[in-house]
């Protein structure tokens, strides 16, 4: 399996993952197998799907960093969120389907602990599950959220010492909040959103209300820990955030940990779809959260999972290698997340689906040798090592 942009998509080239529709959340526009025209990748670039994800027997191993299942599950996330969306539109007081949301994030988190090395968050297997700009960030922040929940069960114990372990641990409502967690965004109206989609000025008093917005139409009707989520999803760590004029500004651990970690999975995902143009990789998001004028805002045992589940260099990617070889990513290091392992392509080129690949290399292992770019983007300057990292960084100021 590779991933591949859909600049460098190929005639010939058969799908290793569905493409899904960017018009109609949660259906298949291209199913598994289907072999790739030139008319086909024109029209998908037209439709701005970014990347593809295609067999190549050289890198069948990478197939366990995807489970199909998961993004099939992903895409069954998107329809319960419009489908709810829509329903709290058109009558305020319906009646949400919690049991249908319990079932369908519980068959989620079963299907991740089952295939942990899939545990991945690679944004753009689903990430254009649909043109919904909503539809999109709920199915991923909600994915992301439970990858970080499951990453964090220790610390969850130990944040939820007033019940018992295994409740503690228990995901399920998290998932559904973070399904939720911009419902209120439907409530404002249509001029705020827009200014927001313009300006992207979270100082702005009217979207400062969707959390608000969101929670009442929630609370009674899902668990209170999941509208906690709906509320609390903008709070900050370091006390600089938002839940609505009627509700007070809270801090640190006074933020429940399920909004804590909503909130670091909801950054993400804004920043790495600002929408607009183009979208920055992975790195560079990781290094702007892991940077001076964000990190503050997060829990620092929450940011630290996000390393780990969020590779800077998903597995099969393609990338330029500061020598100026072209290699293919394959495995990850959470330890140190800029320095994978790769495998480097022969002559720079990917050869045809029967072709062998070149000599595999564990940068760890070559520290002159770094990734100095992504689908032919620049990413060197946004490489970090391990003492960004927090807990690292403290670790490390104790030994100096």
């Amino acid at each position: 399996m590779l991933r591949v942009d859909i600049r460098t998509a190929r005639p010939g080239m058969t799908l290793a993952l569905p493409v899904m529709n960017p018009r109609l959340p949660g259906h298949e526009l291209l199913r598994i197998g289907y072999e790739l025209t030139p008319t086909v990748i024109e029209k998908l670039d037209e439709m701005r799907v970014r990347t593809l994800w295609v067999d190549y027997p050289s890198l069948s191993f990478l197939n366990k960093f995807v489970d199909t299942d998961a993004v099939a599950m992903r895409a069954n996330v998107v329809t319960q969120i419009q489908d709810t969306f829509e329903t709290l539109q058109t009558t305020s007081s319906a009646k949400l389907n919690y049991d249908s949301y319990t079932r369908t994030i519980s068959g989620l988190v079963d299907r991740v602990i089952s295939n942990p090395d899939a545990a991945l968050f690679v944004d753009d297997l689903c990430g254009q599950a649909t043109g919904d700009e909503l539809m999109r960030s709920g199915s991923s922040v909600t994915y992301l959220a439970l990858l970080l929940g499951l990453k964090l069960e220790g610390y969850l114990v130990k944040q939820r010492k007033h019940v018992d372990a295994e409740r503690a641990k228990d995901v399920v409502a998290l998932g559904v909040g973070s399904m939720l967690h911009d419902i209120g965004v439907t409530m404002l109206p249509p001029e705020v959103v827009e200014r927001y989609r313009q300006t992207h000025d979270e100082s702005d008093p009217g979207w400062r209300e969707h959390p608000s917005l969101g929670f009442r139409a929630v609370r009674g009707r899902i668990e209170p820990t999941a509208a906690t989520v709906v509320l609390h999803h903008h709070q900050r760590y370091d006390g600089e955030g938002y839940a609505g004029k009627d509700f007070p500004v809270q801090n640190d651990k006074g933020i429940h940990i399920f909004a804590r970690i909503a909130a670091v999975a909801d950054v993400f995902d804004r920043l790495r779809h600002p929408g607009g143009g183009t979208e920055p990789t992975q790195v560079w998001v990781l290094h702007a959260m892991l940077g001076p004028r964000l990190r503050e805002r997060f829990d620092p045992n929450v940011l630290r999972a996000l390393v780990e589940v969020v590779p800077p260099y998903p597995p099969g990617s393609r990338v330029t290698l500061s020598d100026g070889g072209e290699a293919i990513v394959i495995d990850h290091h959470p330890a140190n997340p800029c320095r994978p392992k790769v495998q480097r392509l022969p002559d720079n080129e990917l050869p045809g689906p029967e072709g062998q690949l070149g000599e595999k290399l564990d940068l760890r292992d070559y520290p002159k040798l770094r990734i100095a770019a992504c689908d032919g983007r620049p990413t060197e300057k946004y490489n970090f090592g391990p003492e960004l990292i927090p807990g690292v960084r403290e670790a490390m100021h104790g030994w100096a």
